[in-house]
């Protein structure tokens, strides 16, 4: 009875598989092809935010323009301050687009994801006669080969090798000095 109760937990533990979702996103092509495509209006998120962060180029302006007030007079204070302030209010606008727009694309490649990867598990549980596939971080210890990460990223890859995303036209990033 204990020889047939180690054959069962045996045969259970053949049947559960996991994937590195983590390791899957760093290589697989689809994601690698979304951060490719999206490069440029991540790096227009990092530009915006630096831009209208704290200690950011408009405070820096602000900080500047608040020194030269006695040099350049009150008329001519208030009326610089106000384009900075217009100057800050355009950048986050432009920065929730941004935001908004990478999360959109970001939600078109995982639909493709998701489409591409439901195939690929059926197959591997297929040949491999399993019964489920878990996420690697929910396991705390596996024992060799019940890690299929390298043959699921190789269907991945053949199933889904880029994904197709509705760009947006280009946005201006800041301009680095507002002041010349």
């Amino acid at each position: 009875m204990v020889v047939a109760a180690g054959l069962t937990l045996t045969a259970a533990a053949q049947s559960i598989l996991t994937v590195d979702n983590d390791r899957v996103e760093r290589e697989a092509a689809a994601y690698k092809d979304f951060n490719l495509q999206t490069t440029d209006i991540r790096e227009n998120i990092l530009t915006f935010r630096k831009y209208i962060s704290r200690g950011g180029k408009v405070e820096q302006d602000l900080a500047e323009l608040e020194n030269k007030k006695s040099i350049i007079g009150n008329d001519k204070y208030e009326e610089e301050k106000r384009k900075l302030e217009a100057t800050y209010v355009q950048a986050q606008q432009q920065l929730q687009i941004l935001e908004y727009t990478f999360d959109k694309l970001r939600q078109e490649a995982l639909v493709q994801v998701e489409r591409a990867r439901q195939p690929v598990l059926k197959k591997i549980l297929s040949d491999r006669k399993a019964q489920i596939i878990l996420p690697k971080r929910l396991a705390m210890e596996t024992a060799p080969g019940l890690d299929v990460t390298t043959e699921f990223i190789e269907l991945l890859d053949s199933e889904l090798p880029a994904v197709t995303l509705t760009m947006p036209q280009k946005a201006a990033a800041p301009a680095e000095d507002s002041s010349q």
